[in-house]
């Protein structure tokens, strides 16, 4: 039998970096979201440049629900990646759309946030890595199921209302 070895690209490498970093957040899984960023940062809200910040600034930040979730999708979509021409490094820039549903407070489906994330990537020992993230937002709906409202992130709920 002949083995195959399949190697992505790089931009394919780089989008499921993206995507994971939706479904673990997604999942409540807010140590494997800082783990993400061994090598690298998150500067919204303030600058986070461990796992274990990042984790801390996420349970912080959202209202977690009991099944340990925030019981939101976060959607990223018409991503544009640029690698450097050295292949050590690559931005790329996403849409972010946030939908949320809270059953048991009558909260029906729907979108919650709009956004953009700014990423920079770097390339380490063969495998590409967050180095920094970054959330601009774009249009708010109604967050009151999704921010904690006694975390930092209550003033942009404030200033969006």
């Amino acid at each position: 039998m002949n083995q195959v070895n399949y190697k992505i690209s790089s931009e394919r490498e780089i989008e499921n970096l993206i995507a994971r970093y939706t479904h673990l957040l997604d999942k409540g899984d807010f140590a494997g979201v800082g783990a993400l960023f061994a090598h690298g940062r998150i500067g919204s809200l303030g600058e986070f440049t461990n796992g274990a910040d990042i984790e801390a600034m996420l349970k912080s930040n959202l209202q977690i629900y009991p099944n340990g979730t925030p019981q939101t999708a976060h959607i990223t979509t018409n991503t544009v990646i640029k690698i450097n021409e050295d292949e050590t490094s690559a931005t790329a820039k996403s849409y972010l759309i946030i939908f949320q549903q809270d059953v048991e407070r009558s909260f029906p489906l729907q979108p919650v946030m709009t956004g953009t994330y700014d990423d920079i990537f770097a390339r380490i020992d063969g495998q590409w890595h967050f180095k920094e993230r970054s959330l601009s937002m774009g249009f708010a709906g109604d967050l009151s199921h999704h921010a904690n409202p006694d975390g930092p992130s209550a003033k942009i709920m404030k200033d969006n209302e």
